[in-house]
């Protein structure tokens, strides 16, 4: 993949946000590239995407779109970033790592889990003669703290 691409995706409605709003929520889904977020005088505007991901969509849909070609180039040696960003409560450690990073779930697995398990399968099935250097890493700014994490930096 050689350019950017920039979607959204929208995480279910919590039983607190349903009992609070009911069916009164702000996002109207267009098609599989717009939505229209609505404000309180009713007015719509309308955005667009590489791709929308709504709130049926799965972990394995974004994976599959977003991150899997990201991942194959990575194998052949081409450097890849993924950025998730929203405010708080929006969904991006849900979809990076799952309900649990190290949940066994296969459906409710996040990105990065999926990541690791493609990259070894790749390293696996390839050549012998063929020498990998594997480098995850993972920043997070949450209410001003950075946390960063360093998954491997060795050769296979």
């Amino acid at each position: 993949m050689s350019n950017i691409t920039v979607c959204a995706r929208f995480r279910p409605l919590s039983s607190k946000e349903k009992r609070d709003h009911g069916a009164n929520i702000c996002i109207q889904s267009v098609d599989s590239e717009s939505f229209i977020i609505k404000d309180k005088k009713d007015e719509g505007f309308t955005f667009s995407f590489d791709k929308v991901f709504y709130e049926k969509s799965k972990q394995a849909d974004v994976y599959e779109f977003l991150v899997l070609p990201i991942v194959q180039d990575s194998v052949n040696a081409i450097y890849g970033t993924i950025i998730a960003y929203g405010q708080t409560g929006a969904g991006k450690t849900y979809s990076m790592e799952g309900l649990n990073i190290l949940e066994s779930d296969e459906e409710k697995k996040g990105i990065l889990p999926r990541v690791v398990d493609v990259l070894f399968a790749c390293i696996r099935s390839s050549d012998e003669s063929t020498k990998y250097s594997i480098k995850l890493s993972m920043v997070e700014i949450y209410m001003e703290k950075v946390r960063y994490v360093c998954v491997g930096d060795s050769d296979w």
